[in-house]
């Protein structure tokens, strides 16, 4: 009769998961569900279960969350429904290899899901950020470019709770997440030691609960305690030194309308231009967001000799931008256009222009977005050209340069800021590099949102965005088309928005003017980087090794 036995349970908890994680990120945005969410989810790891059926039910709880989570995808364009399924299909397979590698671990029965499990998490969420060769050891031998998927993470769902993201300044938002993660663990280890929670899971044959986890969730409860008094300590500060007055401009253009109305998209941003510069105070500096200043910026790289007609082309643009009337700096978010190497490429870019305007600084966005802003293997396989919502090539080619931009402000004082562009400020390693050497002032994010009409990517982007203001203990200035443009200040809170509200600050036209706060407090985090992931991995490659050490020896039994 015992081929008849009940199967454990497998499926309802791992979909669980998917639900009650989705609902700690945007729209609901219930943050401190994230601390129980995986609980249903890491009950697998200890089931008695074996075969595929158990690994395709861990797989299905991960696309259960994010399927719904990347939803808005979708909304960019009819061929990124393609997206949007290839990402909720690609994503889970990360909680699937942590899967694997959890109940590996668990088996040696000598680390419990406390520690176990936010190594694991940490070390994957840095792997699915870089992954294939976004890893920056790889300049070393020329296999690098910068990409990966470097949202929903669980750190990101605590972005409300400005006293425990302090953290960040130290480990990044992996430290956050290594938090939640380790608080999940210790609450499923405790919940697994329940007969009634053993017998819904019809674990009847299972083995008896391990032993009684207190040194870990002791562990967990200093940390998060720790996590929480550094968190307002770090906020006891006196109050930061005024810097200069940047001015942040967002129109609410559709991406359609972008693309095929290019006029419309001059006019409303040129108009909101000219509102900012005569405001009562005027700005230092105005900030247009990505792409939306709708003429190409042409020039001529240095060191190179380029045809007439180039040259020519590059002359007529410098006199055309130096002829408008800025009337103050200004940061412009429009397509680079620069001969190099006998050809012309093209570039996402962030040019920095005088009130008269005379060139201050480009910066070229480095993380490019694959099928948005470049198709891979495009000359070997052309149809891949399909997949991108545009009917013609728009490949960029990426930035090598963490351009610092200068700014002197009306009353003589001079200040440095670095540009993130898009996405850019979804990949801690980018940010941190302006602070980490010749460290900027403050930051300022130009993004083009406008892809994904209102929906809750606006919002998830700015809290993704506040980590990084945390990190490198800089405010950042957003100037996003159809937002959410604010001012973040280096304790990661928002102190500017064009709304009253996040959601009332999205497809909306409106201006963001103020006086950025500047911090000189140095960031552990920026200068000694990924340390924790780094850390987690040394762990696991320690504990593969010690396992493969235990299993080679005899059992007692067979000596």
């Amino acid at each position: 009769m015992e081929g008849f036995l009940v199967k454990p349970r497998l499926f309802l908890p791992a979909i669980l998961t998917g639900p009650l994680l989705w609902a700690a990120f945007f729209p609901l945005d219930l943050g401190p569900i994230a601390f129980v969410a995986l609980i249903p989810w890491l009950t697998l790891v200890r089931s008695p279960a074996t075969g595929k059926r158990l690994y395709f039910a861990a797989y299905l709880g991960a696309v259960a969350f994010f399927l719904p989570a990347l939803e808005w995808v979708r909304v960019a364009h009819p061929m990124m429904y393609l997206s949007w399924i290839g990402l909720s299909l690609v994503c889970p397979l990360f909680w699937l290899l942590g899967f694997f590698i959890l109940r590996r671990v668990d088996q040696l029965k000598i680390v419990p899901f406390g520690v176990s499990v936010p190594v694991v998490w940490v070390a994957l969420e840095y792997v699915r950020a870089h992954f294939p060769t976004g890893f920056p050891f790889l300049q070393h031998v020329g296999l690098y470019q910068m990409i990966g998927f470097g949202w929903y993470f669980l750190g990101y769902t605590q972005h409300a709770l400005t006293p425990l993201i302090q953290i960040a300044d130290l480990g990044g938002v992996y430290a956050v997440s290594f938090l939640v993660a380790a608080v999940n663990g210790t609450a499923a280890e405790w919940l697994l030691r329940s007969s009634a929670v053993r017998s819904w899971l019809r674990w009847e044959s299972a083995a008896e609960p391990r032993r009684c986890p207190i040194s870990s969730t002791m562990s967990a409860a200093a940390m998060a305690a720790a996590a929480v008094v550094y968190g307002f300590a770090k906020l006891d500060h006196p109050g930061f030194d005024p810097g200069p007055r940047v001015a942040a401009i967002q129109a609410s253009v559709p991406q359609g309308e972008k693309i095929l109305k290019s006029d419309v998209l001059g006019e409303s941003y040129a108009k909101l231009h000219v509102r900012a510069v005569n405001a009562n105070p005027k700005p230092d500096l105005v900030v247009w967001p990505e792409t939306c200043f709708p003429y190409d910026w042409m020039e001529i790289a240095p060191g190179n000799e380029a045809p007439q007609d180039v040259r020519k082309k590059a002359d007529e643009v410098r006199a055309i931008y130096s002829k408008e009337r800025w009337q103050a700096p200004v940061l412009l978010g429009l397509n680079g256009l620069e001969w190099e190497e006998g050809k012309t490429w093209k570039y996402n870019s962030a040019l920095m222009l005088s009130e008269n305007g005379a060139k201050l600084g480009r910066y070229d966005k480095m993380h490019l977005v694959i099928f948005g802003e470049y198709v891979p293997f495009k000359e070997t396989l052309p149809w891949m050209q399909t997949f991108t919502p545009y009917t013609e090539d728009y490949s960029c080619r990426p930035g090598e340069h963490w351009t610092r931009f200068p700014l002197k402000t009306r009353d003589g004082r001079s200040f440095t800021f670095g540009c993130l562009i898009c996405y850019e400020d979804s990949d801690p390693y980018i940010a941190r590099q302006y602070v980490a050497r010749e460290p900027v002032d403050f930051l300022v994010n130009i993004s083009n949102d406008g892809w994904f009409d209102g929906t809750e990517e606006h919002e998830q982007h700015l809290a993704i965005c506040r980590f990084r203001a945390v990190e490198a203990r800089r405010s950042v200035v957003r100037a996003v088309n159809m937002g959410i443009s604010c001012v973040i200040d280096p304790d990661g809170r928002v102190i500017a928005l064009p709304g009253e509200s996040w959601s009332g600050s999205k497809k909306v036209d409106g201006i963001v003017s103020a006086v950025v706060p500047i911090d000189s407090r140095e960031s552990w985090y920026a200068k000694f980087g990924d340390w924790l992931p780094a850390t987690c991995w040394v762990l696991l490659v320690l504990g593969h090794g010690y396992g493969m050490i235990r299993r080679s020896r005899p059992s007692v039994g067979s000596v």
